[in-house]
């Protein structure tokens, strides 16, 4: 209708009005992008909202279609017209009934929900193209009613948007008593601008500019008079363009306004220190004593050999052999029947210097002495903490990756023969 009254009432070149048509389609490009879900942005009645929003969009989007059709009707006014807006009839009807079937076979509760608001859109999109088909029938002399009859779809469309915006109206003013704004930093979110910017919008562009505009052109068409048409029609084309630019301005701080209310959630998130769980420290098992001491004998730097007592006795007898008899030792009041060989043998062994050599470090860490020996492996040669840490980890055998079962700790060494007393289960 803008370009209605650009071209009829006044009297602009076509090329001036196709810059300006997409110009206009460039504007209503961000809106449409701007406008991802008007439904969220205004809490409303459900039906209202959807119906005026999709109303909206659908609006914009098939300017293209009528600006194609009215500047061919003004450039080239012996063509017929009436075949576009056939043929797009066709394609939408065809639309239509493909998302009606695909919500019949779709169970999924958003999905019905997106194939509703498709039906909507879809049918509005039939209503303006039948507007298109009887005005273009209009300018081929195939409709022989007036303007006021032919665009009687839209004067019920107007009717329709003007009772939505009543409802609107009143639901809006309930939830601004109830609504609940959210705060981040003492910053208040506030929507109530962008409900008021799109409340101006359904008024303005839904009803009242379409209202006088369509008006003043069938006034045109029916040769009434022209002088009040130009101060209207012009009043209403600078609303429009305010209108646009208000909203392109409003739109872009408000972008700008998220972005920066994003960055700071994320700085925020980001400084937020994470409170760490307390880690649950596992009890360290006990180190159980054996009533019956375990000797080993170490036979390399990471094997140990269990000494039974029939070899101990060997030692026993192998000592008590290389014992030497002196004169001293055989007189009557020497003798202590008390002392066993064996113990003859420990004291002996105690004499024995203690081996220094590489061997008395811990094959894991290199720093500690080794006193551990695994079971039933019986591998060894590391120290106390290199095992607890393989009892934590593994618990199997450094070398032979064999299941432990026991870790005996070595306690004292009585020449080659290691005693040990203290026992853990793994």
């Amino acid at each position: 209708m803008l370009i209605f009254s650009l071209k009829l009432i006044w009297l602009f070149d076509s090329k001036y009005i196709i810059i300006f048509a997409w110009l206009m389609d460039l504007i209503t490009f961000i809106v449409i992008l701007l406008d991802k879900n008007i439904s969220k942005l205004i809490s409303c009645i459900h039906f209202a909202e959807k119906v005026l929003s999709v109303s909206f969009k659908v609006l914009l989007l098939h300017f293209l279609y009528n600006k194609i059709t009215i500047i061919i009707h003004f450039e080239i006014q012996e063509i017929n017209l009436y075949y576009i807006p056939a043929l797009q009839l066709i394609v939408t009807i065809g639309l239509f009934l493909h998302q009606v079937l695909q919500q019949n076979r779709n169970k999924r509760k958003h999905i019905i929900v997106l194939f509703k608001s498709n039906q909507i859109a879809y049918s509005y999109s039939i209503l303006y193209i039948l507007q298109l088909l009887l005005l273009s029938l209009k300018w081929n002399h195939l409709f022989i009613y007036s303007y006021y009859q032919t665009f009687i779809i839209t004067w019920t469309a107007l009717g329709v948007n003007t009772f939505l915006i009543v409802l609107l109206f009143i639901t809006l003013v309930e939830n601004c008593f109830h609504k609940e704004i959210p705060e981040i930093d003492g910053t208040i979110l506030s929507y109530q601008g962008s409900i008021i910017i799109w409340f101006i919008y359904y008024i303005f562009g839904l009803t009242i500019i379409p209202f006088f505009l369509l008006k003043e052109i069938c006034q045109f068409y029916e040769k009434d008079t022209i002088q009040i048409n130009i101060r209207i029609a012009g009043i209403t084309v600078l609303i429009s363009i305010i209108l646009y630019l208000i909203s392109f301005i409003f739109f872009t701080n408000k972008i700008r306004n998220q972005l920066i209310i994003v960055l700071q959630l994320e700085n925020r998130q980001t400084q937020i220190t994470i409170p760490k769980s307390p880690q649950i420290e596992t009890p360290k098992k006990k180190w159980s004593k054996l009533k019956i001491p375990i000797m080993f004998i170490r036979v390399s730097a990471s094997y140990y050999k269990i000494v039974t007592k029939k070899k101990i006795n060997e030692l026993n007898n192998r000592n008590m052999s290389s014992i030497p008899i002196c004169s001293d030792i055989l007189r009557p009041d020497s003798l202590n029947f008390k002392q066993s060989p064996c113990l003859t043998m420990m004291k002996q062994m105690k004499s024995i210097p203690k081996d220094q050599d590489s061997c008395d470090i811990c094959l894991i860490c290199f720093e500690n002495e080794p006193d551990i020996v695994l079971n039933p492996c019986n591998h060894g040669g590391i120290c106390t903490s290199c095992s607890e840490n393989i009892m934590k980890t593994t618990k199997q055998c450094f070398l032979c990756r064999t299941d432990i079962k026991y870790t005996f700790k070595l306690n004292q060494k009585i020449g080659e023969i290691l005693e040990v007393t203290d026992v853990q289960k793994v």
